[in-house]
């Protein structure tokens, strides 16, 4: 029996006759988000995203500044009756995790999702609507616990949360419950953008341009979504067995069942002492590209600061035992 044999199709030409004009509005129709508000929610551009992210973040910042402020005008005189013991443990605690949850990790994100696509050549970051969604889970876990702490549930634990405080038998109600899962969708959001961003650098970078030729912001970028990726799952962890303790009775931090408090000052405290670093990388980052693009200069000893990058990429994750000392 014979065999038929198909012939591969032919590659279309391409058409080099169009118009740079008309180039650019085809690509702009293709790259474009839709009109109406359904378009706006549902844009995958990177730029869009990272500008709600960008305001997002500085909309938590100054609600957290607000809360410095309401500490510190109770702190102002002795004996002040501005703010109840109750009402400040909520305030000392929402002032903490904002910093640190809802701006200090998700700015520098932000801005690596705005730039890195510009930098490394490419029309948008790697999986575009796994970014919408990171944005959605992130504004929605900072509402979320805003909304308790303005129902006066908020959480008042102390942004650590530490057990056997938070745990059950101390924090009964659902203040603790608003803190764990704010930290659980706030950290997925997290994940979901080092994923991309690792990806964007390694694959979708413009031809030609070598890792030994993308700008020391890229780099900071791409080691601090490592960073994240290998810090974030252990506070997720500790936050899910935390929430596991106080709905479903389990006993990960019970001590008098078996289970061990200090667990989770270790899953905290892996992920606190790299965010040390999560939040600092972008801003010398920052200053490498500023200062050489204003100097007209290239940065001397690239290879080193790379290097440097890397190295205090790992150390970051052999320190954080001295956090449980403070």
């Amino acid at each position: 029996m014979s065999q038929t044999v198909l012939e591969p199709h032919a590659e279309e030409p391409l058409d080099t006759d169009v118009p740079d004009g008309e180039l650019a509005r085809r690509l702009a129709t293709t790259w474009g988000t839709a009109g109406g508000i359904i378009g706006a929610l549902s844009t995958v551009d990177h730029k869009i995203i990272g500008r709600r992210y960008i305001l997002t973040g500085f909309f938590f910042l100054i609600l957290g500044g607000l809360a410095a402020v309401a500490m510190r005008l109770q702190l102002a005189v002795p004996d002040n009756t501005l703010i109840g013991p109750d009402l400040y443990n909520q305030i000392f605690t929402m002032h903490g995790t904002t910093m640190m949850f809802l701006f200090g990790v998700p700015i520098g994100e932000a801005l690596a999702v705005y730039l890195v696509p510009l930098m490394v050549g490419t029309r948008n970051i790697a999986f575009p609507r796994l970014n919408a969604f990171s944005y959605y889970v992130y504004l929605f876990g900072g509402l979320m616990i805003w909304v308790a702490f303005a129902m006066n549930i908020g959480p008042d634990n102390g942004w650590f949360s530490y057990v056997p405080l938070a745990g059950p038998e101390f924090s009964p109600g659902k203040r603790a419950d608003f803190w764990a899962q704010m930290v659980t969708f706030t950290e997925v959001a997290a994940l979901a953008v080092a994923v991309e961003l690792v990806v964007t650098v390694l694959k979708l970078r413009a031809p030609g341009m070598t890792l030994d030729r993308i700008p020391l912001f890229v780099w900071a970028m791409f080691v601090n979504a490592f960073l994240i990726i290998f810090a974030m799952p252990a506070v997720m962890l500790g936050s899910t067995m935390l929430i596991l303790d106080r709905l479903l009775d389990t006993h990960f931090f019970n001590q008098a069942e078996g289970g061990d408090p200090l667990l989770w000052q270790h899953l905290f405290w892996f992920f606190g002492h790299p965010e040390v670093y999560i939040i600092f990388l972008p801003g010398t980052a920052f200053v490498s590209a500023i200062v050489a693009t204003f100097a007209r200069r290239p940065v001397f000893g690239y290879p080193a600061i790379v290097l440097s990058l890397i190295a205090t990429g790992f150390l970051s994750f052999g320190l954080w035992v001295h956090h449980m000392f403070t």
